[in-house]
């Protein structure tokens, strides 16, 4: 069992995949930790500071939106906030607070990632229904080998060029939050009624970066800069 305390690591699960660039690997690894905590967390309970993030969102994927839809049809009528279509994303990497960042550090970033950008080419990404963490329900991804790419860059553009991405970054995509500690046993049998769903496929084409905040139990975010990749410009 995963004991929680009153708080968690975003790096969930703590082990990656065997293969993460498979599927039925990921979705099986995500699986089998989600079904092993012992009970949900409050995702608000978290601090948070308005900051800006690497990103892909997914507002304007139409299959993305109605797949997400379909599996919160049958989540849990208490205890989540769904994920709106609008707020629907894929974290990257968070690159600072934006109280943090001095504007001259910003603009260099993302000429650096920029630069990135223009040489890796767009890929499909599987989604994949359902799994989750101690603090939401979310699609698994993959294959992650285009993302731990695009996580590698935005980290070295931080400074960080020598972190190993699959010690700490778990691609996915969340569709609702637990809003309160709570069993697990519901949304575990939720997630898995919801596995009968096909999966959808998308092509990622851009990477962006946003100044995101909290309100009303949701993620906003302003959208700063848009880098398309290579064959997409």
């Amino acid at each position: 069992m995963y004991r929680m305390g009153t708080s968690y690591s975003s790096t969930f699960p703590t082990r990656p995949p065997n293969d993460p660039d498979d599927p039925a690997s990921v979705a099986r690894n995500d699986q089998t930790a989600f079904e092993q905590i012992d009970q949900m967390l409050c995702h608000w309970d978290r601090p948070h500071r308005r900051s800006y993030h690497w990103m892909v969102t997914l507002e304007h994927e139409p299959h993305v939106v109605e797949l997400s839809q379909r599996c919160q049809a049958v989540l849990p009528e208490r205890g989540l906030d769904l994920i709106p279509p609008e707020s629907l994303h894929l974290t990257v990497r968070r690159f600072g607070y934006v109280d943090d960042v001095p504007a001259g550090t910003l603009d260099t970033a993302v000429s650096t990632v920029r630069e990135h950008c223009r040489t890796a080419r767009p890929f499909d990404l599987h989604l994949l229904p359902l799994a989750g963490s101690p603090g939401a329900l979310r699609f698994s991804v993959a294959p992650w080998s285009p993302l731990l790419s695009l996580h590698r860059a935005v980290s070295a553009a931080s400074g960080y060029d020598d972190v190993d991405p699959l010690t700490q970054y778990r691609p996915h995509v969340g569709i609702a939050y637990s809003n309160q500690v709570q069993p697990p046993g519901p949304f575990i049998a939720a997630a898995r009624k919801a596995r009968s769903l096909p999966s959808t496929a998308i092509t990622i084409a851009e990477l962006r970066l946003v100044e995101l905040y909290r309100t009303d139990h949701q993620y906003r975010w302003h959208v700063l800069e848009r880098l398309p990749l290579a064959a997409a410009s």
